[in-house]
């Protein structure tokens, strides 16, 4: 044949189409599906928890992004599950998580997973403390419902951590919603740049899992603090970046949402929980009152790599992120959303990308 006459090294371009019929050059391994309870699950799939009330949407074996909604439920129960909370919903954190995915989809390729609770939260709250659970759930739906999220997350990030072993890693951003008030109303900027005004305080509140104290310190102070935080896997694999850096820099997740035009904390503007009795009031002994700010709760600190605390995260490279957001400029409705959520986007890729190491076009 005519290929016999020349080196060996070109004989793979000359030999015959036929032979290449069903030959694959393509080395990227299968992935494992994901299997629960004895089923299997390809992405794109819905895995319901406990009598549906728990339902976790299977993203690819490698994205590296889980999304949690654990307070957007409006379900009762059948039969009823008595309110034992007094916390409200957080609202429209559910199209939120679906409106980022899909955005970070079109830019990676890649579908994130997302774990929802459906049961309202007053009902059923996921992310309260274990200690809590015996006092809170006497009633067996209820309880059985907490468990069955825990379950599905835990599932969920287990097989990510798992495809992740020799990976670059991932991250567990969890959904909420505030309704942090000012003393009077004060200005803010719409997502369509109309300046107007609310009470309502226009801030992502970011939760790593450090206390409200923490956060309001010096640098120097925060610096010690890594791995308390759930986010102490990436610090670790920084090590020539200061904590602080990767907390309230430019390069921080809540630096990286300021580049998208969402006010965030802590971040390079708003670094610490300042005191403001104007903004803010003053507590009972008349001290004026610090920003108010969530720091984060169970899941944050459970599902991310905290070492150090009350409650301990995973030794792998999963780390969390608890998102409080405001109404007024992420949640309110669709035509916000559908704003916030690609830029909420953006900032996740770009936060993969330093972070992380990928190489995401943005």
């Amino acid at each position: 044949m005519l290929f016999m006459k020349f080196k060996r090294k070109y004989t793979l371009y000359l030999l015959p189409a036929f032979l290449f019929v069903g030959v694959s050059f393509n080395k990227k391994t299968v992935e494992k599906p994901f299997v629960y309870e004895g089923k299997t699950y390809k992405p794109g799939d819905t895995v319901f928890g406990f009598k549906k009330y728990i339902k976790l949407v299977v993203g690819d074996g490698d994205a590296p992004l889980l999304l949690g909604v654990p307070h957007d439920g409006t379900l009762i129960g059948n039969p009823e599950i008595p309110e034992t909370g007094t916390t409200g919903r957080d609202v429209n954190t559910l199209p939120l998580a679906f409106e980022i995915a899909s955005n970070f989809k079109a830019a990676t390729k890649k579908r994130a997973w997302i774990i929802i609770n459906s049961v309202g939260r007053k009902r059923v709250d996921p992310n309260i403390f274990p200690n809590e659970v015996e006092k809170r759930f006497t009633n067996q739906d209820a309880r059985s419902t907490y468990d069955s999220y825990h379950n599905l997350l835990a599932a969920a990030r287990g097989y990510i951590a798992e495809a992740q072993r020799n990976g670059k890693g991932a991250l567990f951003l969890d959904l909420h919603g505030h309704a942090h008030r000012y003393q009077l109303e004060q200005p803010f900027v719409s997502v369509k740049g109309a300046s107007l005004n609310s009470k309502f305080i226009d801030q992502t509140e970011l939760g790593y899992g450090l206390s409200n104290f923490a956060i309001s310190q010096n640098d120097a102070y925060l610096d010690k603090l890594a791995d308390s935080s759930s986010i102490a896997a990436i610090a670790k694999r920084n090590p020539q970046v200061p904590f602080s850096q990767i907390i309230r820099g430019p390069y921080s997740f809540g630096g990286l949402l300021e580049s998208e035009k969402v006010i965030a904390v802590p971040a390079t503007n708003i670094r610490v929980l300042e005191p403001n009795a104007e903004l803010f009031g003053v507590d009972s002994k008349g001290q004026a009152k610090r920003r108010p700010y969530f720091n984060g709760g169970y899941c944050t600190r459970k599902y991310g790599t905290t070492v150090l605390g009350i409650v301990t995260g995973f030794d792998d490279n999963i780390s969390s992120i608890q998102a409080e957001t405001p109404g007024i400029t992420v949640r309110n409705n669709k035509a916000i959303v559908e704003v916030s959520a690609e830029r909420f986007s953006r900032a996740i890729v770009n936060f993969l990308n330093k972070w992380y190491g990928y190489n995401y076009k943005n």
